[in-house]
This record gives C-alpha cells, structure tokens and sequence, in this order.
C-alpha cells in the first residue's frame, strides 16, 4: 500500500493519541502505538503474495473510512438476532463500540472471567501472556490486518478458571447498521482456557444495512492441557460488508479446540483460521459452510501445525455457490518430522450451481513423518440431476427438490454443531438463503 493510501489511517490514529490526556502512558495506549508501528511497517497482501492471489482487499483501502459509533439500538433488534430457547451470557457490540446496556457484564456465568482488554492489561501476569500469544502470525504470510486490529481495538480477554466445565455459551453479538459515513470496526477477542476446563463462545455478525463497511476481526485462542474450547463465528453481514477475520489458536497437552465458521453474508469475505498443535493427545476439528450468491466472494484459509506425535485433526468444509459468487478454500496440513502416529483428515467439497459461478480449492498435506494417516481432497460439481428428477416424482417442486438436496449437501457440515438451538437456527439461516 502506497503512503497516500495509509494516509486516513495515520490521521485516525493521530486522533486518537490526541485524544489520549492522561491516559497515554496507559498500557492499553503502549499496546495500541506499538502495533501501529508495526501495521505502518507491514505490507498490505497484494494478488501478487501467494496466500491471496485469489482475493484483492484493494476495495478495502479505496476510501477513507471512518471508525464505527455506537448507535442506539432495542431489545427487539437484538433479541432477533439470539437463539431461541439458549440461555447465553451476552455481550453486545454496535458499529463496533460494545453497548454495555444490552451486555451481561455484570452476570458472568461462575468459572468464566470476562474484561476489557484495556483493564486486562493492568495485570502484569496477563499483559505478558497476551503479548506471548500474539507473536504468532498464523498461517498466512502477509498479514498486516493483525496489527491493524490491535492498533484501534478494545477486546475482550475471556478466560475460565480451572477444572470447570461452563455450560452457558458467551454469544457475542456485533451489530452493524446505518451510519453517516463508511466506517470501520476492529473486534477483538483473546480466550484461554484453562487446564482441564471447557467454554464455548459463540460470535455473531450481522448487518442491517446496504452501505460499505468493513469488520477487521482478530481472536487469538489458547487451549491449555485437557481442556476443551469451542468456538463459532457464524457471519450474515450486509449485502456491502467487507470482512477480514483472523483467528489464531494453539493447544496444549491432550486438549481439543473445535471451530465453526458459518459465511452467508458479506459482499467480500476473507478467513484465516490457523492452530499450532505444540504437545501430544490434542484434538482439532474445523467444520465450514460457506454460500454465496450474486457477486459475493468468500475466501477460506486454513493452517494445522502438527509438530509433535499422536494427535488428531478433522477438517471439513463444504459450500454452495451460484450466480457470480465466488469461492476460495485453500487448507494446508502440515505434518513435521517429529509429528509420528498423527491423524489428519482434510475434505472441501462445493456445489457451483451456475456457469458465472467459480470455485477455487487448494486442498494441501505436506508430511515429513513416515508413521501417520492422513487424507485430503476437494470436489467441486453441481447437483445430481437424477436425485432432482426422483424428488420431483415425489411431489416435489423443482425448487423444493433443489433446495432439500443442497441443504443435506451442507447438512453433513451443520450436524456436527453440538448446540441443538444454534444447529436449528444455523439451519433456518441458511434455508433463508437458499430462498426455501
């Protein structure tokens, strides 16, 4: 990116020191300009880096943007977007700025702690993990939205206590509507489990409105031994929205951290997914589902590290796509030479329903151990006219019959949601898409 392009972005961050009094020698305030000095020394990824030669992020920076402004909003319009039936600790976000009237801050279920980055960082012990874990850069390369994030981000830090199993998900909700101007908003989430312990945390991104505005999202994950971390990000932004969303983990000794990603919205998509496998006995699991219509692109990259023996991986994404929506998944397994006895399973399968429609899969296992079992591959075809034919003879309608089909193709994925209440709205979600 050019200087004059980075221009709008320095000048925010100037205001934003400008606006610091008091507080600049907070430790929130360090850990802002030192990740701003790192953005302005990053490249941004251009179509001519490797990991994202099929998705240009120029749009992003074509305009100045400003930063998002809490907005009012009602019960109603964030009772519409929680589960049905799911008792949840909530917590609220609006044009990126949390709306703590509407959050359950102040009735954290027992065994979970949940702070503003800004106070987490008072604590000397939790700075110095938080700087730890974002040393890692993930799986791709090039990625200066990771500094960008923290440079104009007030995260949360999400971490339970040991030995306790949570049963109440923390759903954190951003809401993205109108606003005078294009705007930006940097969520941020950083979450440790500890040992032999188990939460779940539940992101939801939604928008109600057709102007452009960008969500730059970065959650770092710790999973330390024995304990058991879920997380899903299910995305149905407005038809305009253009997201980046990094997500770094890293698992201790027989740990299991499990990932869902929903894409259904956004008019740009973009995810890196990535985990660093670093003791034996873990157990990751990746599940995706992906659609796209009109011209909507939604790119997935992911990365499993198994550096060290006996563990597990089990990978599955599967999408839909029609119109001139575009898709991308490219999934790398890495299997080092010390990652004996490993266990790697890697599927992308995609239904591309039109001739202006493109699928782009680059499904990748590069092993240097000699004793694993590991498989990867991708499909990409269209619906099986036969099965259409059959489902008509039964009194189906052609679009009844297509529509049932494609929701078993992406079901396989959808099943795997261990919530009933998140696994039937996930499902409503996407009929909704599908227009059944």
């Amino acid at each position: 990116m050019s200087t004059d392009q980075k221009q709008w972005i320095n000048e925010l961050f100037d205001q934003y020191e400008s606006q610091l009094n008091g507080q600049s020698s907070h430790p929130i305030a360090n850990f802002r300009k030192s990740a701003f000095a790192e953005f302005n020394a990053a490249d941004i990824p251009t179509r001519r880096d490797e990991d994202w030669k099929y998705t240009s992020v120029a749009k992003i920076f074509r305009s100045r943007l400003s930063q998002g402004k809490l907005v009012d909003v009602s019960a109603a319009d964030v009772n519409a977007h929680l589960f049905e039936d799911l008792t949840v600790c909530k917590i609220v976000y609006v044009n990126g700025q949390l709306h703590e009237g509407m959050s359950d801050m102040g009735n954290i279920p027992a065994g979970l702690t949940i702070k503003k980055l800004s106070i987490a960082l008072e604590d000397e012990a939790t700075a110095s993990w938080i700087a730890d874990i974002n040393k890692a850069k993930g799986g791709t390369e090039v990625n200066a939205f990771l500094p960008l994030n923290q440079a104009f981000a007030e995260g949360l830090v999400i971490s339970s206590d040991k030995n306790v199993a949570v049963e109440t998900p923390v759903h954190i909700l951003h809401i993205n509507t109108a606003a005078e101007s294009e705007y930006f908003t940097s969520p941020q989430l950083y979450m440790k489990g500890d040992v032999s312990s188990e939460f779940t945390v539940i992101e939801s991104h939604v928008g109600n409105t057709v102007e452009k505005y960008f969500s730059n999202i970065a959650n770092r994950v710790e999973v330390l031994a024995n304990a058991n971390v879920s997380h899903y990000k299910i995305q149905n932004e407005g038809k305009a929205a253009l997201q980046i969303s990094n997500t770094i983990a890293r698992q201790g000794r027989d740990s299991v951290f499990t990932s869902y990603v929903i894409d259904l919205g956004g008019a740009m998509v973009r995810n890196n997914l990535s985990t660093d496998l670093l003791d034996s006995g873990t157990v990751t699991n990746y599940y995706g589902v992906y659609i796209g219509n009109d011209a909507q692109h939604i790119d997935n990259q992911t990365y499993i590290d198994h550096a060290v023996p006996h563990c597990d991986s089990n990978e599955l994404y599967k999408g839909i796509l029609t119109d001139k929506a575009r898709g991308v998944f490219n999934g790398k397994v890495m299997v080092r030479q010390d990652a004996q006895k490993t266990n790697a399973f890697q599927q992308n399968s995609s239904l591309v329903l039109s001739p202006t429609a493109v699928m782009d899969a680059k499904p990748q296992l590069e092993i240097y151990a000699d004793d694993v079992k590991c498989s990867h591959g991708a499909t990409i075809g269209q619906l099986d006219e036969g099965s259409v034919f059959y489902l008509k003879s039964r009194g189906l309608s052609d679009q009844g019959a297509k529509g049932l089909l494609q929701k078993a193709f992406v079901g396989e994925v959808v099943m795997n949601v261990k919530i009933p209440q998140v696994r039937d709205a996930v499902l409503k979600m996407i009929d909704e898409k599908l227009g059944n």
